[in-house]
């Protein structure tokens, strides 16, 4: 118990010391430049593909990792989509893969910062590996909305083999939020793998993005709960800009979940396996190695 609270607070002091609430901030920024162009290029793509719903599929995965109360302005996007799909994917793939790579390049950054590496990379090492972290990202997400196409499919194909299409009717709303909780636990984690200049040998990643992929789902949730029964009331007071400040606060909480994670990995890279035990020093509680 007693090293749970040194953890405790030592996070806290990390938290204050490294800046990362503000890092967050700077993070939901770029998250809220690249979300739409993102998605255009995203349900462009899915609508490529050889399926007749896969609107639908993006418009469910979306409502999966996204607060339910933006889903509706964000279809009215993706609707101006199909008719220009083919100059899209043209263009908008080189625009939006641009934007994106420049939050990507944030995370890097925030990362960077979270696990204290100590040299940054060359800039045009990082403008690769932002690049290279969005496409891997980006075919994840087109995994993810495929998973959303083929579920019915698969309810269908067991239906016929077993009758249990009542349950798969039952159970596959929440398999979609499991499914949305691995992709997004996967890219966190390749996140925490790749992005930090440090060596990736000796290095726990998996503990922070179970929390920050746990933490997205949870206060995606929890938001969507909150705009629902009390958005009334945020509406009443900033009017017309309630929508996009109230996304702005959910994308900050999530950039929080996500450095906050990393800090997590960091603490446990330190500790781990020897225990430790807590010192104050300068008004900052620190951890050491347990002798």
């Amino acid at each position: 118990m007693k090293s749970a609270v040194a953890l405790v607070r030592q996070l806290s002091a990390d938290v204050v010391r490294k800046h990362l609430m503000l890092a967050a901030a700077g993070l939901a920024y770029y998250f809220l430049m690249s979300l739409v162009p993102v998605l255009i290029i995203l349900s462009a793509v899915i609508a490529s593909l050889p399926f007749k719903s896969g609107m639908e599929g993006v418009s469910v995965f979306v409502a999966n990792v996204l607060p339910r109360q933006a889903v509706p302005a964000l279809e009215k996007v993706l609707e101006t989509v199909s008719p220009h799909r083919s100059g899209l994917i043209s263009f908008g793939l080189i625009t939006a893969i641009w934007l994106a790579s420049k939050a990507v390049k944030g995370v890097i950054m925030g990362l960077d910062t979270a696990y204290g590496a100590k040299e940054p990379r060359q800039i045009w090492t990082n403008r690769i590996l932002a690049f290279v972290l969005t496409l891997a990202v980006g075919i994840l997400l087109v995994v993810g909305v495929l998973l959303m196409l083929v579920g019915p499919l698969l309810g269908t194909l067991f239906s016929m083999m077993a009758p249990i299409e009542s349950l798969w009717v039952k159970l596959w709303p929440y398999l979609q939020w499991l499914l949305s909780g691995v992709i997004i636990f996967s890219s966190i984690e390749m996140m925490y793998v790749f992005a930090p200049n440090l060596p990736v040998a000796g290095r726990r990643t998996v503990p922070g993005a179970v929390f920050a992929a746990v933490g997205w789902i949870v206060l995606t949730w929890g938001f969507g709960f909150y705009l629902h029964h009390y958005g009334a009331k945020l509406d009443n007071f900033y009017g017309v800009v309630a929508t996009p400040i109230a996304f702005m606060i959910w994308m900050y909480w999530i950039s929080a979940a996500i450095l906050l994670g990393a800090e997590i990995n960091a603490c446990l890279d330190y500790l781990w396996p020897r225990g430790f035990k807590a010192s104050q020093k300068g008004g900052l509680y620190e951890l050491r190695r347990a002798s």
